[in-house]
Parts: structure tokens; sequence; C-alpha cells
């Protein structure tokens, strides 16, 4: 199994690629110009995938509804014959549900959140119409999704689901340009609590994608399922809430990966999430830091040619990070 994280800049796209042609997308980052223009090492998701010839996928997963997670799905769903798509949120108002816009005066996170949620809308009512097969992941479903692949869904809480779809039936339903801004604003600053919290498991690798799923959330999470755990995708791009040494500090990590930009924006990529991770960690062996989109991150990391994205392959029972170059 090889497991590769694309450099889409801000945001996050996994692709799985089994032995016997199996072939998986966990996100598939985001679709703003900005992010890509100017930069020869960030690509987009549909790009990589056709630049590497993958003409089909067998499952992609949506984590949640944001941006830099959701956009770029669009255009992949389009393009590339998908066999199964898997969503944490139950299709009902979504699938019936007109474009939003919001007021004039939003801030820019609740306009790239409407943008998501209306991506989202359009991709569930494309798959509906055309027949195409939808499953609704749930906290404690294991997945086997191919020989050698098995995915434990941990989260997100079915009250956090449940607290998010009301604020979607209440936008969709309101028709003042005030409430629906209002509503957009609680649902952008919501949305990672629903985020998929998977455990991906394979000969020699455990991986941990949280995408945005903070561990403040994984309360309900049995602590036995994260003590195998020795590759981290971490949450929410490596900002403060990122770790916790209630869960970090029992994973036998080898590996942590931050999908971040490499301006750091937001705090991402936060030096104190790595300072914190290096004072738990209980292993044998060092623990790696690795970045999508930096090229010099010192003292963590260096790979000075840059890449469009890191692949982890196990060999002889270790975990080897390839650094793809197009």
């Amino acid at each position: 199994m090889r497991i590769t994280f694309i450099n889409v800049g801000y945001g996050d796209a996994i692709l799985f690629q089994g032995e016997n042609g199996y072939t998986a997308l966990l996100d598939g980052g985001g679709n703003l110009e900005e992010e890509f223009a100017g930069n020869c090492f960030r690509i987009r998701a549909v790009d990589y995938l056709q630049k590497q010839g993958i003409t089909h996928l067998n499952d992609v997963i949506i984590s949640h509804i944001h941006e830099d997670h959701v956009c770029g799905l669009e255009e992949i769903l389009r393009l590339i014959p998908t066999d199964h798509l898997y969503v944490s949120y139950f299709l009902e108002p979504f699938s019936s549900a007109r474009p939003l816009t919001p007021g004039p005066q939003a801030p820019r996170s609740v306009v790239l959140y409407t943008k998501a949620l209306n991506a989202y809308c359009r991709i569930l009512k494309q798959r509906m119409q055309s027949g195409q097969a939808i499953h609704v992941l749930k906290a404690g479903e294991q997945l086997p999704l191919t020989e050698g692949l098995t995915a434990t869904i941990l989260g997100p809480k079915p009250a956090s689901i449940q607290h998010y779809l009301r604020r979607i039936e209440q936008v969709f339903k309101s028709e003042s340009e005030e409430e629906v801004t209002r509503l957009l604003g609680e649902l952008d600053a919501t949305s990672n609590h629903t985020s998929l919290l998977i455990k991906f498991e394979t000969a020699g690798l455990s991986l941990l994608a949280a995408a945005d799923n903070c561990p403040r959330e994984w309360g309900d999470v049995p602590i036995d399922l994260f003590k195998n755990v020795n590759v981290l995708k971490l949450p929410h791009h490596g900002q403060k809430d990122a770790v916790s040494e209630q869960y970090m500090q029992i994973m036998p990590l080898e590996i942590v990966v931050t999908t971040s930009a490499s301006d750091r924006r937001y705090h991402s990529a936060n030096p104190e999430v790595y300072e914190r991770l290096l004072a738990m960690h209980q292993g044998s062996a060092p623990l790696r830091f690795l970045f999508t989109d930096e090229r010099e991150y010192p003292p963590y990391f260096s790979q000075p040619e840059g890449f469009q994205a890191t692949t982890l392959v196990v060999d002889s029972g270790k975990i080897v990070p390839e650094f793809i170059k197009i």
C-alpha cells in the first residue's frame, strides 16, 4: 500500500494505492486560483491524479465541508469515474438544497465555507441523479476497503453531527440574508467538529487521518484504539489545538504529517505543536516530521528541491517517505 499526501497547499488530499490496483482518495484539497498561481510545487489534486495516470477511483471520502477539503473534489468526480462516495452527513437536506450566498459584509472565511457547502450539494445531487452510490459513515463502523487496508471510523461524535444538521436545515429554510449569513458563520465555526476521524490500517502502518477533527472532540473514542497509531496526519493543519498529551503520548508515533501551506497561515504548522510532540514522544526511534508544502522548516524538515507529493511505503518493516517531483 502506498499512501500519498498531495501538495495542495493549505488543504488535505490523501491518495491510497494498493498493489492490486485499488485507488482511493480522502478529500481533494481546494480550488482557489491564488493557492496554486505562481507556485510550481503545489498542484491541484485532479492534476496530480491525471499526471499519475489514475483513471479510476474505487472510493472517495469527504471528511467535512470546508473549501480546502471539498472544492478540489468536484472536478475529480466529474472527470474520474468513482465507484463509491463516503460522507459523514445524512443526505437530506443537502441533496435538495438551493445555492446560498452570504451577505456582502460576510468575512472571507464564511464566503469560502459557502463555496464549499454549495460544491458539496452539487456533488451529492450529481451522484444521486446518475444513480451512483453514496454511503453515510458513522463512528464505530469498520470498512474493509480492499485486501490489506481497513478503515475504522472513530468520529465525529453523533451529537456534533446532529447540532450541525439542525443549523443546515435552518440555513436552507431561511429567507433572511442576515440570518443566512449568521447561520453560515456558525456552520463554518463548527464544521471542523463534524470531520471524519479515521484510522487506516495496513501491514506495518496505522494512520490516524484526523482531517480537522481535533483531540478535544475525541472523548467518545475508546483510548485503546489510538495505541497502535504510528503515523499521524495532524488535525487542523498543525494549529495549536492539534495535539493533546492524553492521546498522542500513547501513540507509538514514527511519522507526523502536516498538510499546511508554507506561509503557515492561521498559525498552522505551529512550532509549539512540534515541541510538544517531541516532549511526549516515547518511541525508541526518532520522531520524523513531514510537511506537504515546506522546503525548509528548521530544525524539523529539509527538502530543498521541492516536491508535489509525499508518499509513505512500508519497506522491510520500516515506513519510508518518498518525495514525488513531477
